[in-house]
């Protein structure tokens, strides 16, 4: 699976980073790509080199998935260059909101409360009526409101139609691309290389030697056995591999009344953190590592049990292209030909969705229930045909 990220905003270029994840659940990064425009719309410019240099080096290569955390890039042009399925990546979308509100709100229930309700105003269909419920009812958040306006209501649209248009990944990718920035972060973006921080050349050298070779380090340490009590410990910090690690008899959970979950500490067995709206991408958590912002091992544990249990709310993409499946089968086109493109369109959509459903066993992709499983469009995987 490979996942491409734009970071950060200090940068005078925009700095797109390939990740594989491999069976420990990190976040590798196998490619750097120093773009001239933030948008994602030169993504046709490189990505075909890219492909070929991957291929240069193993021919056999091909990943399952490409998770995509801009909505501006050129969906088509992924998919087209790497032949396969195009996820898209909510883990910006949901740091940024709750960073944000930690920083701007100092009530947690009222915190709470309104990241719940940020993820209403994502799955709604009708997203603007939403956007002005929610600005009524936390209307004297003044400092977050005003955030929220400059920095999101001019993209809101963009991110909506991108979850209606491509499938959702699951969090626990989310962890393992969290993990890699920070440390990402930690080691160029110091206050005392600050001057250096707009030249391509320090860039390039500082990513292909020092932070390269952690990862080197990393990888030789694992498969060694050597130099263990040199390592950073960052990849044992994967919210993603620590969740694992939980028992799910440390998960109390009403399958009833799913609106908290509680989960008992591995260090100290008398306490149990709590879980607010979980199974969702917008799930939260009172533990210390979810209050600085980040995405914790005990949501990421719940997440994964609400898969596995069959709890967890659909996705706004599987909801889309079940509607969208209905509208075809409602109103049949009268051109015959028209209606066999359909046809084949999709017969071919039913033999992608095994594909689907195994990427939602994998946790790299929201859940799929029955009922989707048979209904889905596979619009990430070939275009809908103009019916008229």
């Amino acid at each position: 699976m490979i996942g491409a990220a734009s970071f950060p905003p200090c940068l005078q270029y925009p700095l797109c980073t390939l990740l594989v994840f491999d069976s420990c659940q990190n976040a590798i990064p196998v490619a750097w790509v120093i773009t001239s425009n933030s948008d994602g719309q030169d993504v046709h410019k490189w990505m075909g080199s890219l492909v070929e240099r991957i291929r240069a080096k193993d021919p056999r290569w091909r990943p399952n998935a490409f998770l995509l955390d801009d909505p501006s890039f050129k969906a088509l042009t992924v998919r087209e260059a790497f032949q396969c399925r195009v996820l898209l990546c909510l883990w910006h979308v949901r740091r940024s909101w709750i960073r944000s509100l930690l920083k701007k709100c100092y009530n947690f229930d009222v915190q709470r409360e309104m990241f719940k309700y940020l993820g209403r105003v994502l799955y709604c269909m009708r997203t603007m009526d939403a956007i002005e419920e929610f600005m009524q009812i936390f209307v004297d958040q003044c400092a977050f409101m005003d955030y929220f306006r400059a920095r999101w209501l001019p993209s809101l649209e963009l991110w909506v139609n991108g979850m209606r248009t491509l499938p959702v990944s699951n969090q626990e990718p989310h962890a393992a691309l969290e993990s890699y920035h920070l440390r990402l972060k930690s080691k160029l973006f110091n206050e005392l290389q600050a001057a250096s921080w707009l030249r391509v050349d320090w860039l390039v050298h500082t990513l292909t030697t020092e932070f390269h070779s952690l990862y080197w380090f990393e990888q030789y340490t694992e498969e060694t056995g050597y130099f263990r009590n040199l390592r950073e410990g960052s990849f044992s910090n994967n919210s993603w591999y620590r969740a694992l690690l939980i028992p799910d008899d440390d998960v109390i959970m009403d399958e009833e009344d799913l609106r908290i979950v509680k989960v008992f500490s591995l260090s100290d067995r008398g306490l149990a953190y709590t879980i607010w709206n979980p199974g969702s991408e917008f799930a939260l958590c009172d533990c210390p590592w979810s209050r600085l912002g980040n995405l914790c091992k005990h949501v990421i544990k719940v997440g994964i049990l609400c898969r596995n249990r069959h709890v967890a709310r659909p996705s706004l993409a599987a909801q889309t292209y079940r509607q969208a499946l209905l509208s075809l089968l409602q109103n049949l086109p009268d051109d015959p030909i028209v209606l066999d493109h359909a046809i084949l369109h999709v017969t071919r959509m039913q033999q992608d969705i095994k594909g689907l459903e195994d990427l939602s066993n994998s946790g790299l992709l929201q859940p799929l229930t029955p009922v989707e499983a048979n209904s889905q469009i596979a619009d990430s995987i070939l275009p809908l045909p103009q019916l008229h």
